[in-house]
């Protein structure tokens, strides 16, 4: 009788394994189809005049996925609701998107993509407008980000409050508008994104001028989120090793 318990568990752990390995193997239902999700920033991804998804970051995703053997659907959305889709959404995934102690156990970070700059900004010839140290920046002004958007979340680790000291966007695309009207006296953002915003609005560079820059930035990522599948989070991972390794 002895035996039975040995042989009862001997079957218990084959069921285990071959049930991950069916979890490992099986293709994405339709349902739950492996979704890519971004917003339109011409500096890492954006729609040409064909409605094709081009930029650096975009091609660098498309060229992991390939990699790894997966197709995927691209949504270009406003950030906010990019970020609440990856956040929520099994088999998805997200980019360019900052690593922050706030985000981190609700994303797998599967690896660096880029990295942003901090920078303040001005109307050119406001030269009434030139603080030298973020509590200069809190006394003086305010500025203008995007919602959801992590220099949002560096303002407010660095003491910032909503409404008193920066207002925020759907787009960050709406900031340069915001600071020629006079609704704000400055917007941060990573130079390459403010010159891409530029050209969008078809608004001359040399109308904006940094005023005050941090050493520190942010690098940027692909995440996914937590309840996507095994076997897309391995291929992904393995794909990113070996780009880097080229």
């Amino acid at each position: 009788m002895s035996i039975i318990p040995h042989v009862l568990s001997c079957l218990h752990h084959a069921a285990a394994g071959l049930l991950l390995s069916l979890l490992l193997t099986q293709p994405v239902m339709a349902d739950g189809r492996l979704l890519v999700v971004t917003e339109n920033a011409a500096w890492l991804s954006s729609v040409d005049g064909q409605g094709n998804l081009s930029g650096r970051n975009t091609r660098l995703v498309k060229d992991i996925l390939a990699r790894a053997g997966l197709k995927a659907d691209f949504q270009v959305l406003p950030w906010a609701r990019a970020y609440r889709m990856a956040a929520t959404r099994p088999n998805t995934l997200i980019y360019s998107i900052a690593r922050t102690d706030t985000r981190e156990s609700q994303f797998l970070w599967l690896g660096q993509i880029g990295h942003m700059q901090r920078v303040f900004y001005r109307l050119h010839g406001e030269t009434g407008i030139a603080p030298q140290s973020l509590e200069q920046v809190k006394s003086c002004c305010k500025v203008c980000v995007g919602n959801h958007d992590v220099q949002e979340e560096f303002l407010i680790q660095s003491g910032f409050s909503a409404g008193s000291h920066y207002i925020t966007t759907n787009s960050q695309q709406e900031c340069p508008r915001l600071l020629q009207s006079g609704a704000v006296q400055l917007l941060i953002a990573d130079p390459d994104q403010l010159r891409s915003q530029l050209a969008r609005l078809k608004v001359p560079e040399q109308q904006f001028e940094a005023v005050f820059s941090l050493p520190q930035g942010d690098p940027l990522y692909l995440a996914a989120n937590p309840a996507t599948a095994p076997r897309i989070i391995q291929a992904i991972t393995e794909a990113m090793r070996t780009q880097r390794a080229r």
